[in-house]
């Protein structure tokens, strides 16, 4: 239920944002992603729960933020992580304003050299710990 609800908001907020949103297992990102800019959520992974009737159950979470850079000078690639970079606190600053969202916590962003398919996008990928309540 949570986790349908995580995914949902992910999707709602990346749409909003003006990215093309995905989610299925990071295997895939080279098959599916076609169009730019691309916000890939990979499937939440339960961590922990607290309480048996109501509590909070804890996600860990990995988007990755994706711009086409093929034709972009290599020397204009660090402008567009810090972009993505903001972008991504502020999709995660967004999703902790949920309802359902108690905190945001251990938010971290990386660079990625490397691309994630076969486009010469840019990446950025943050991960952190959702904490949701039931």
């Amino acid at each position: 239920m949570n986790r349908t609800h995580l995914i949902q908001a992910f999707e709602q907020i990346a749409t909003a944002e003006g990215y093309h949103f995905h989610t299925m297992e990071d295997r895939y990102i080279p098959q599916i992603v076609g169009k730019y800019p691309a916000l890939w959520l990979s499937p939440p992974t339960f961590h922990s729960i607290e309480g048996r009737t109501h509590g909070k159950i804890t996600y860990a979470v990995q988007a990755h933020a994706m711009q086409a850079a093929a034709k972009v000078p290599p020397s204009e690639h660090a402008q567009m992580h810090a972009q993505m970079e903001q972008q991504m606190v502020e999709i995660f600053g967004k999703l902790s304003q949920r309802e359902f969202v108690v905190a945001v916590e251990d938010l971290q962003i990386r660079h990625s050299s490397m691309t994630l398919s076969s486009h010469g996008e840019v990446a950025t990928t943050a991960t952190a710990k959702v904490i949701t309540f039931f």
